[in-house]
Protein backbone atom coordinates (compact mmCIF):
# COMPACT_ATOMS: atom_id res chain seq x y z
CA UNK A 1 0.00 0.00 0.00
CA UNK A 2 1.38 3.63 -1.25
CA UNK A 3 2.57 5.50 2.16
CA UNK A 4 1.23 8.96 2.07
CA UNK A 5 3.40 11.68 2.34
CA UNK A 6 3.53 15.74 1.26
CA UNK A 7 3.83 17.75 4.43
CA UNK A 8 3.65 21.69 4.60
CA UNK A 9 5.50 23.89 7.15
CA UNK A 10 3.75 27.11 7.56
CA UNK A 11 5.61 29.70 9.89
CA UNK A 12 5.59 33.48 10.99
CA UNK A 13 7.65 35.48 13.65
CA UNK A 14 6.55 37.40 16.33
CA UNK A 15 3.52 37.64 14.35
CA UNK A 16 -0.05 39.03 15.83
CA UNK A 17 -3.31 36.43 14.17
CA UNK A 18 -6.74 36.71 13.48
CA UNK A 19 -10.02 34.49 14.04
CA UNK A 20 -12.57 35.85 11.18
CA UNK A 21 -13.80 32.56 9.94
CA UNK A 22 -14.10 32.48 6.17
CA UNK A 23 -12.99 30.51 3.44
CA UNK A 24 -9.75 28.83 2.63
CA UNK A 25 -5.87 30.34 2.40
CA UNK A 26 -4.43 31.41 -1.06
CA UNK A 27 -0.78 30.93 -1.89
CA UNK A 28 1.30 33.29 -4.01
CA UNK A 29 4.87 32.10 -5.35
CA UNK A 30 6.17 35.45 -6.65
CA UNK A 31 7.90 36.63 -4.11
CA UNK A 32 11.56 36.77 -4.36
CA UNK A 33 12.99 34.29 -1.22
CA UNK A 34 14.79 37.68 0.49
CA UNK A 35 11.66 39.62 0.56
CA UNK A 36 9.94 35.84 2.61
CA UNK A 37 13.38 36.41 4.82
CA UNK A 38 13.06 40.36 5.08
CA UNK A 39 9.23 41.63 4.84
CA UNK A 40 7.25 38.13 5.84
CA UNK A 41 8.95 35.90 8.44
CA UNK A 42 11.50 38.77 10.12
CA UNK A 43 9.65 41.61 9.23
CA UNK A 44 11.29 43.27 12.34
CA UNK A 45 14.51 45.55 13.05
CA UNK A 46 15.71 43.48 15.46
CA UNK A 47 17.69 41.28 13.58
CA UNK A 48 19.80 42.14 10.11
CA UNK A 49 19.61 39.04 7.52
CA UNK A 50 22.35 38.27 5.19
CA UNK A 51 23.14 35.56 2.33
CA UNK A 52 19.58 34.05 1.47
CA UNK A 53 18.75 31.17 -0.21
CA UNK A 54 15.88 28.44 -0.99
CA UNK A 55 15.66 25.01 -2.84
CA UNK A 56 13.25 22.97 -3.62
CA UNK A 57 11.21 21.26 -6.40
CA UNK A 58 12.01 22.86 -9.72
CA UNK A 59 8.64 21.70 -11.22
CA UNK A 60 8.32 21.58 -15.04
CA UNK A 61 4.77 23.56 -14.96
CA UNK A 62 6.69 26.10 -13.13
CA UNK A 63 4.96 25.64 -9.63
CA UNK A 64 6.84 26.25 -6.23
CA UNK A 65 7.27 24.40 -3.17
CA UNK A 66 7.83 27.45 -1.22
CA UNK A 67 6.21 31.09 -1.05
CA UNK A 68 4.05 33.25 0.85
CA UNK A 69 0.28 32.47 2.24
CA UNK A 70 -2.36 34.51 2.86
CA UNK A 71 -5.32 33.37 5.42
CA UNK A 72 -7.06 36.67 6.18
CA UNK A 73 -10.92 35.85 7.02
CA UNK A 74 -9.90 32.32 7.69
CA UNK A 75 -9.91 29.60 10.47
CA UNK A 76 -6.16 29.37 10.33
CA UNK A 77 -4.83 30.52 12.90
CA UNK A 78 -2.17 33.06 11.11
CA UNK A 79 -3.18 35.59 9.05
CA UNK A 80 -0.23 35.06 6.58
CA UNK A 81 3.35 33.92 6.51
CA UNK A 82 5.63 31.50 4.57
CA UNK A 83 4.90 28.07 3.68
CA UNK A 84 7.37 25.37 2.50
CA UNK A 85 6.06 22.20 1.57
CA UNK A 86 7.62 18.73 -0.35
CA UNK A 87 5.78 19.28 -3.35
CA UNK A 88 3.70 22.42 -4.80
CA UNK A 89 2.58 24.82 -2.56
CA UNK A 90 -0.37 25.61 -4.77
CA UNK A 91 -1.96 22.19 -3.24
CA UNK A 92 -1.85 23.51 -0.19
CA UNK A 93 -5.03 26.02 -0.43
CA UNK A 94 -8.03 24.36 0.80
CA UNK A 95 -10.48 22.75 1.12
CA UNK A 96 -9.60 19.73 2.04
CA UNK A 97 -11.33 17.61 -0.58
CA UNK A 98 -7.81 15.70 -2.38
CA UNK A 99 -4.69 14.10 -1.80
CA UNK A 100 -1.45 16.12 -2.97
CA UNK A 101 0.72 13.67 -5.25
CA UNK A 102 3.52 15.32 -6.76
CA UNK A 103 7.14 15.65 -6.45
CA UNK A 104 8.12 12.25 -7.84
CA UNK A 105 10.62 11.08 -11.00
CA UNK A 106 12.39 14.56 -10.07
CA UNK A 107 15.52 13.40 -8.62
CA UNK A 108 14.09 15.54 -5.07
CA UNK A 109 16.76 14.77 -2.85
CA UNK A 110 16.04 15.05 0.68
CA UNK A 111 18.81 16.68 3.19
CA UNK A 112 21.24 15.11 5.30
CA UNK A 113 21.00 18.08 8.15
CA UNK A 114 17.46 17.07 8.59
CA UNK A 115 17.92 13.17 8.81
CA UNK A 116 20.08 13.94 11.94
CA UNK A 117 17.42 16.06 13.26
CA UNK A 118 15.02 13.86 12.96
CA UNK A 119 17.05 10.22 13.46
CA UNK A 120 16.23 9.44 9.63
CA UNK A 121 18.15 8.06 6.80
CA UNK A 122 15.60 8.01 4.57
CA UNK A 123 14.34 11.52 3.57
CA UNK A 124 12.99 12.58 -0.21
CA UNK A 125 11.79 16.13 -1.22
CA UNK A 126 13.18 18.15 0.63
CA UNK A 127 12.53 22.26 0.50
CA UNK A 128 15.25 24.35 2.47
CA UNK A 129 15.06 28.08 3.28
CA UNK A 130 18.16 29.10 4.67
CA UNK A 131 20.04 32.55 5.83
CA UNK A 132 22.30 34.14 8.01
CA UNK A 133 21.16 36.76 10.74
CA UNK A 134 22.75 38.82 13.65
CA UNK A 135 20.57 39.05 16.12
CA UNK A 136 20.16 42.46 18.19
CA UNK A 137 17.95 41.23 21.08
CA UNK A 138 19.41 38.30 22.54
CA UNK A 139 16.56 35.79 21.71
CA UNK A 140 14.37 34.69 19.04
CA UNK A 141 10.87 33.28 18.52
CA UNK A 142 9.40 31.74 15.74
CA UNK A 143 5.65 30.82 15.72
CA UNK A 144 4.53 27.85 13.09
CA UNK A 145 2.60 24.79 12.19
CA UNK A 146 3.28 21.58 11.37
CA UNK A 147 0.65 20.32 8.13
CA UNK A 148 0.51 16.74 6.85
CA UNK A 149 -1.62 14.61 4.17
CA UNK A 150 -0.32 11.66 6.32
CA UNK A 151 -2.75 12.84 9.51
CA UNK A 152 -5.08 9.72 8.25
CA UNK A 153 -8.17 9.26 10.04
CA UNK A 154 -8.71 6.16 8.85
CA UNK A 155 -5.42 4.46 8.39
CA UNK A 156 -4.02 1.00 7.89
CA UNK A 157 -1.50 -0.68 10.60
CA UNK A 158 1.76 -0.33 8.43
CA UNK A 159 1.31 3.17 7.90
CA UNK A 160 1.73 3.97 11.48
CA UNK A 161 5.70 4.00 11.29
CA UNK A 162 6.09 6.19 8.47
CA UNK A 163 6.79 9.99 9.39
CA UNK A 164 7.20 13.47 7.69
CA UNK A 165 8.70 16.31 9.43
CA UNK A 166 10.88 19.36 9.77
CA UNK A 167 13.55 20.87 11.53
CA UNK A 168 14.15 24.17 12.48
CA UNK A 169 17.95 24.34 12.89
CA UNK A 170 19.97 26.91 14.20
CA UNK A 171 24.17 27.62 14.28
CA UNK A 172 25.88 30.13 15.27
CA UNK A 173 28.89 30.83 12.78
CA UNK A 174 31.79 28.32 13.60
CA UNK A 175 30.09 25.78 15.19
CA UNK A 176 29.80 22.55 13.52
CA UNK A 177 26.85 21.64 14.94
CA UNK A 178 23.02 22.47 14.69
CA UNK A 179 20.31 22.94 17.43
CA UNK A 180 16.77 21.79 16.27
CA UNK A 181 14.45 24.65 17.64
CA UNK A 182 10.69 22.55 16.32
CA UNK A 183 10.72 19.96 19.05
CA UNK A 184 8.11 18.88 21.68
CA UNK A 185 7.97 21.67 24.04
CA UNK A 186 9.68 20.64 27.16
CA UNK A 187 11.43 18.04 25.58
CA UNK A 188 14.35 17.56 22.82
CA UNK A 189 11.92 15.50 20.62
CA UNK A 190 11.73 16.60 17.16
CA UNK A 191 8.06 17.63 15.78
CA UNK A 192 7.15 14.41 13.32
CA UNK A 193 3.84 12.72 12.06
CA UNK A 194 4.70 9.93 14.38
CA UNK A 195 5.33 12.49 17.41
CA UNK A 196 2.40 14.58 17.46
CA UNK A 197 -0.64 12.62 16.79
CA UNK A 198 -3.94 12.88 18.37
CA UNK A 199 -6.44 10.04 19.20
CA UNK A 200 -8.94 8.12 17.20
CA UNK A 201 -7.36 6.02 14.67
CA UNK A 202 -5.26 2.39 14.74
CA UNK A 203 -2.30 4.72 15.48
CA UNK A 204 -1.41 5.12 18.49
CA UNK A 205 -1.17 9.14 20.15
CA UNK A 206 1.40 11.01 20.65
CA UNK A 207 1.82 14.08 22.36
CA UNK A 208 -1.54 14.55 21.69
CA UNK A 209 -1.90 18.17 23.77
CA UNK A 210 0.11 19.29 20.73
CA UNK A 211 -2.02 18.14 17.85
CA UNK A 212 -4.46 19.89 16.99
CA UNK A 213 -7.27 17.68 14.50
CA UNK A 214 -7.55 14.88 11.55
CA UNK A 215 -9.43 17.97 9.54
CA UNK A 216 -12.78 17.82 7.32
CA UNK A 217 -13.40 18.63 3.78
CA UNK A 218 -13.87 21.85 4.82
CA UNK A 219 -10.47 23.30 6.13
CA UNK A 220 -8.96 25.93 4.90
CA UNK A 221 -5.78 23.89 3.45
CA UNK A 222 -5.57 21.00 1.70
CA UNK A 223 -3.99 18.88 4.11
CA UNK A 224 -5.36 15.87 6.49
CA UNK A 225 -4.29 17.37 9.76
CA UNK A 226 -1.62 19.53 11.66
CA UNK A 227 -0.22 20.46 14.86
CA UNK A 228 -1.22 23.43 16.97
CA UNK A 229 0.73 26.70 16.70
CA UNK A 230 4.20 25.59 18.15
CA UNK A 231 7.37 28.36 18.94
CA UNK A 232 10.19 27.26 18.11
CA UNK A 233 13.05 29.87 20.06
CA UNK A 234 16.44 29.93 21.33
CA UNK A 235 18.62 32.51 23.72
CA UNK A 236 21.11 33.93 21.16
CA UNK A 237 24.31 36.90 21.33
CA UNK A 238 23.59 40.38 20.51
CA UNK A 239 26.16 41.38 17.55
CA UNK A 240 27.06 37.31 16.85
CA UNK A 241 26.49 35.99 13.40
CA UNK A 242 23.65 33.11 13.10
CA UNK A 243 22.78 30.48 10.43
CA UNK A 244 19.04 29.31 10.35
CA UNK A 245 18.19 26.36 7.96
CA UNK A 246 14.23 25.92 7.55
CA UNK A 247 13.98 22.08 6.15
CA UNK A 248 10.94 19.81 5.66
CA UNK A 249 10.97 16.44 3.93
CA UNK A 250 8.87 13.26 3.17
CA UNK A 251 10.25 9.96 4.26
CA UNK A 252 10.92 6.63 2.19
CA UNK A 253 9.65 8.15 -1.03
CA UNK A 254 7.51 11.15 -2.82
CA UNK A 255 3.77 10.38 -2.44
CA UNK A 256 1.26 12.20 -1.66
Amino acid sequence: MSRLRNTIFILVFLCGFISNYAQNITVDEGFTPQYLVNDVLINSSCANVLNVSVSGGNFASGEKSFGYFDATGTSFPFQNGIVLSTGKIVNAQGPNTSLSDDGGNMGWNGDPDLNQALGLSNTFNATVLEFDFIPLGNRISFDYIFSSEQYLSNPSSNQCNFTDGFAFLLKRNGDISYQNLAVIPGTTTPVKVNTVRGPGTICPPANAAYFDAFNGTTHPTNFNGQTTVLTAQSDVIPGQTYHIKLVIADEGNYRY
